[in-house]
């Protein structure tokens, strides 16, 4: 199966400045998905994605699945990905 996965601004910077991927594999989660960009790219997108204390998921990104945010997919970021999803990578920006 065939996942985009598209990284904006500091995250595309991580994926060394790719805004867009096709992952191929056979069966992934959420979870797996993430596992494998931050091993393919490194700690500072790891450091992004998961929070360093708790290894969960970092307050400071927005993970989407198909425009969705990952905490309404059925099982979360266990959620088992299909042929075709896209999967979107936002820092959280505040401003003022």
């Amino acid at each position: 199966m065939k996942i985009r996965v598209k990284g904006y601004l500091t995250v595309r910077k991580a994926m060394n400045g790719q805004a867009s991927l096709e992952i191929e594999a056979e069966e992934l989660t959420v979870t797996e998905l993430l596992e494998m960009l931050c091993n393919r790219y490194g700690e500072d997108l790891r450091c992004m994605i998961f929070d360093p204390e708790t290894q969960g998921q970092s307050q400071d990104i927005k993970i989407l699945v198909n425009g969705r945010h990952f905490r309404h997919l059925p099982e979360g970021l266990d959620s088992r990905l299909k042929d075709g999803d896209e999967v979107s990578i936002f820092p959280l920006m505040a401003g003022g």
